[in-house]
């Protein structure tokens, strides 16, 4: 069996650790509870002076920072289902879709319901809310989905490790970079991630749900 009942338990519990961690995060920026808007505040005033201070760390921030935005990851999303589908991977395919659609989408209603005001000073043009941080929140799910989809495909213990530190790595740089260039707060970014883990893990747990795991077909696990 290639997903066992005890993965789906412990992925469960994931989902649930991440999304009582969100939950607490998301109450302690709607209280505004002063250690952390002195933390997001302090954090970001240094991490912007740094970036003014260093004209080519602004410079490679905004680079990081692009390929975070959806305008990217959202063709090249549509290309990797493209490629499962050719491979007749139908399975990875659509949870490629479902898990990148439905994590930028949930992640527009909650910014718009806690409506959290942006950094004052930002080193690039922004609009909307800034909680949970937008880019963050989709290079998060690009990294995790490839992670996912990835993994199984790999026979190797290094190139699975090369993997989780090469998506890895992406998902913190860009998160790194929308504090750098003083668009998001740092709690914005710590909420993407915390997202993601709750948003990406539910959808391949309610994809096996709907559509019993095969051998054939495994996803983010390795068949029997």
């Amino acid at each position: 069996m290639a997903v066992t009942v005890g993965r789906r338990v412990s992925r469960w519990w994931l989902v649930g650790a991440a999304a009582a961690g969100f939950v607490l995060l998301a109450a302690l920026v709607l209280g505004h509870v002063d250690p952390l808007l002195d933390f997001d505040e302090r954090v970001s005033r240094t991490a912007r002076s740094a970036a003014l201070a260093h004209p080519l760390l602004r410079a490679a921030m905004s680079a990081v920072t692009f390929t975070g935005s959806t305008r990217v990851l959202g063709p090249l999303a549509a290309l990797g289902c493209v490629i499962l589908l050719a491979f007749r991977r139908w399975r990875q395919a659509v949870f490629v879709a479902v898990a990148m659609i439905t994590t930028v989408a949930i992640r527009l209603i909650v910014v718009t319901l806690i409506a959290r005001t942006r950094p004052t000073e930002p080193l690039v043009a922004v609009a909307s809310f800034s909680f949970p941080s937008g880019h963050s929140t989709a290079s998060a799910a690009a990294a995790l989905v490839l992670v996912v989809v990835c993994r199984p495909l790999l026979r190797r213990g290094w190139s699975r490790v090369l993997l989780y530190v090469v998506a890895g790595s992406w998902a913190v740089a860009v998160g790194l970079s929308r504090v750098v260039l003083a668009v998001h707060w740092p709690t914005d970014v710590l909420g993407a991630w915390l997202f993601v883990l709750i948003i990406v893990p539910a959808t391949g747990l309610l994809l096996d749900r709907l559509s019993p795991v095969t051998p054939s077909e495994p996803l983010g696990d390795d068949p029997d």
